[in-house]
């Protein structure tokens, strides 16, 4: 695969915006849910299918995503996923009837995983060597970044014009953006390989270390992050509101996402992921050790520890491979591992948060990442054997 001598940080930036618009396709409905409530008049639970119905497509179909983005090429994936989920957001602002609108909300999560497995290909793809590991982190920023921007504009925009102007804005963005990436960003060809089918495609890329490392990386991630943001806060305040300790918790994870990147220049990414799994291990037993003053503050400092992990796995993808398709089937089992984590975690941090209060999240939070560091040190020996 060829690589720049220097970095395009025009369409790197183009291309992580249209991270931010693809991660607002879960924010633009979980962080308004009072006026989607309002607007439809139906359980808290029965709604809660308005945010999870995006996420279906990952678990079922990242593999698969990968292969195709790998296959039919990045360009032309990503351009469709925009034009597609602008219509969709589009059909949405019309506020359509509850089984329609989750429907849409499952097309839309087609559209989402295209283009979380495409841009960062294209990422790598205009980036110099020296500089992908934090090109990399910048990409695994995209879903912190725009949960934070959308949840300081989203209440401000449905204030102005309701529920269907936000979403027919984010529709109208989308668009915006596709013109911009036609414009700009050149095609990767399409692979030649044959489709190999749908259990075929997965068993070509869950027996590849390569492949798979960076997703297995990121699964455990995945299974804790979302969890403890919405657990730890209430347990770990100490003499701080609930809700700063809340808002502090995903910026420092950030900070270690970015500063992941900055490590992957120098270390090995399975360090940086080692080196994650044994800090945060050490800070969530220290929050019960501690007098509540501190707890808060080695909270802030353990989810930078958490961080660490979405800035070196999505450094992996091009680090362990070399071809853009081999990044976009690497990229479609990060997305794949990775809902499947999203989805798992809560329920199971939830029940051990009721048997144990804190104590549980602790100890549910060692056990995932003992497996995790066992899984790391797994298959980055298989990755040195080939």
């Amino acid at each position: 695969m060829e690589h720049r001598v220097r970095t395009d940080w025009a369409q790197v930036i183009l291309l992580w915006v249209t991270g931010l618009f693809a991660a607002a396709q879960f924010g633009k409905v979980s962080l308004i849910f009072e006026a989607l409530g309002a607007t439809y008049d139906r359980p808290e639970p029965v709604l809660a299918l308005v945010v999870s119905a995006v996420g279906v497509a990952g678990i079922f179909l990242g593999a698969v995503a990968g292969m195709g983005a790998g296959r039919f090429g990045p360009r032309p994936v990503l351009l469709t996923a925009l034009l597609t989920g602008g219509a969709l957001s589009m059909a949405q602002s019309l506020l359509p009837p509850f089984p329609v609108l989750i429907g849409l909300r499952l097309l839309e999560g087609v559209t989402h995983l295209a283009i979380v497995v495409a841009a960062p290909v294209l990422m790598a793809r205009i980036s110099s060597l020296r500089d992908q590991p934090m090109v990399m982190a910048l990409w695994a920023s995209f879903f912190g970044v725009s949960f934070a921007l959308s949840a300081l504009l989203l209440p401000v925009l449905v204030g102005i014009g309701g529920l269907g102007a936000a979403w027919m804005l984010h529709g109208l963005a989308f668009w915006a953006l596709a013109a911009l990436v036609w414009r700009m960003v050149a095609p990767i060809g399409p692979s030649s390989t044959p489709w190999p089918g749908f259990v075929a495609a997965h068993r070509a890329i869950y027996s590849d270390p390569h492949r798979l490392a960076p997703a297995l990386g990121f699964f455990w991630h995945t299974l804790i992050f979302v969890a403890l943001l919405t657990f730890l806060a209430p347990f770990v305040a100490g003499h701080l509101p609930v809700p700063l300790v809340a808002s502090v918790l995903p910026l420092t994870a950030l900070g270690g996402t970015f500063l992941a990147g900055w490590l992957a220049r120098r270390y090995s990414v399975f360090v940086i992921l080692r080196v994650s799994y044994i800090t945060t291990v050490i800070g969530m037993v220290g929050l019960l050790l501690l007098p509540q003053i501190a707890q808060p503050w080695l909270a802030f400092l353990t989810f930078v520890s958490i961080g660490l992990v979405p800035g070196a796995s999505f450094a992996a993808i091009p680090a362990l491979n070399d071809t853009s398709v081999a990044q976009a089937e690497a990229n479609g089992a990060l997305a794949q591992l990775g809902n499947v984590g999203t989805s798992a975690g809560s329920p199971i941090f939830a029940a051990a948060m009721a048997v144990g209060g804190l104590a549980g999240l602790v100890a549910i939070t060692v056990v995932i990442m003992a497996a995790g560091l066992v899984s790391i040190l797994w298959i980055g020996g298989r990755v040195a054997q080939r």
